[in-house]
C-alpha cells in the first residue's frame, strides 16, 4: 500500500488553497456559434429544445444591440445582483429558438427559446468535480419553479436544486441579492458536493422559459485528484481558461 507523509498532505492542501478556479466564460466563441465539443475532452456541451425539431445550444453576444432578443442585451441589466455593477458578460449560452444559418455552424440571428418550458443545457465534464458556480440572465419569476439544476455522476443522480431555492428565505441557498425578471442578471455562489452529498460529472440546467447561462466556475484542474491522495475526495480535472 502506498503511503503519504503528513507533510506532503499538508503541502497538497496548501497548493489547492493557493490556486484559483477555472472559469468558462465562452468569450472565445463568435456570436451565434453553435456549441458542442469546443472544450472537449474536459467539457462537452449539449442540449435539448422542448419545442422545436432541432436542438441547438449557441453563443449570444450580450454586448450587441438591436438583436433578436433585447432582454439578453447588457451591460446595463435591469435587475439582479449584477445590475449594480453593470457587468459586461460578453457571450452567454442559449437554447436557440431558430436554426437560421445552422448549416454553417453559426446562427445568423441567435435568439433564446421563449416557449415554456424552454429546454435543457447539459454540461458533461471529463472527470468528477466538487462545485459548480454560474451566472444566469433573463430568468423571469413565472419560470422559477420549472428552472432546475440536476447533478449526476456516471449517469446516477446526485441531487437537484430548483432555482427558487435561492429566493426562499428558509433555504440554505438563500441569497437576498438575487432578483429575477426581464433583462435580469445574477451571479450564484457555487453549489457544492457538500450540499449535494457527493461529487458529480454532469450538470443539466432545465430552463422553465427564456434565459441564458454564463461564467461556469469549477474547481482548479487536478484539485480533486490532489485531495484524493489524502483520502478526502474523488479525482477531478477541468480545463484551465
Amino acid at each position: 500500500m502506498q503511503r503519504f507523509s503528513v507533510s506532503a498532505a499538508g503541502l497538497a492542501i496548501a497548493s489547492i488553497a493557493l490556486a484559483g478556479p477555472t472559469i468558462y466564460d465562452f468569450d472565445d466563441l463568435a456570436n451565434g456559434e453553435i456549441v458542442g465539443g469546443q472544450y472537449a475532452p474536459d467539457l462537452n456541451i449539449s442540449g435539448t429544445n422542448f419545442n422545436r425539431s432541432f436542438d441547438i445550444i449557441a453563443a449570444f453576444d450580450t454586448r450587441l444591440t438591436n438583436t433578436a432578443d433585447p432582454d439578453l442585451e447588457g451591460p446595463n441589466w435591469a435587475i439582479g445582483n449584477l445590475s449594480v455593477s453593470n457587468t459586461d458578460l460578453g457571450n452567454v449560452l442559449i437554447i436557440a429558438e431558430n436554426n437560421a444559418g445552422a448549416t454553417s455552424g453559426f446562427l445568423s440571428s441567435p435568439d433564446d427559446e421563449g416557449q415554456r418550458p424552454g429546454g435543457q443545457i447539459v454540461f458533461s465534464f471529463g472527470s468528477a468535480i466538487g462545485s459548480f458556480g454560474f451566472d444566469l440572465v433573463d430568468i423571469e419569476h413565472v419560470t422559477l419553479g420549472n428552472t432546475i439544476l440536476n447533478f449526476s455522476l456516471q449517469g446516477v443522480s446526485v441531487g437537484s436544486v430548483a432555482l427558487s431555492a435561492f429566493t426562499d428565505a428558509n433555504s440554505s441557498l438563500y441569497d437576498a441579492s438575487i432578483a429575477f425578471g426581464d433583462n435580469s442578471a445574477n451571479r450564484f455562489r457555487p453549489i457544492t458536493s457538500a450540499y449535494l452529498g457527493g461529487v458529480f460529472d454532469e450538470v443539466t440546467l432545465t430552463l422553465g422559459g427564456s434565459g441564458a447561462i454564463d461564467n461556469i466556475v469549477v474547481p482548479t484542474p487536478g484539485a480533486l485528484a490532489t485531495i484524493s491522495l489524502v483520502g478526502l475526495a474523488a479525482t477531478g480535472r477541468a480545463r484551465r481558461r
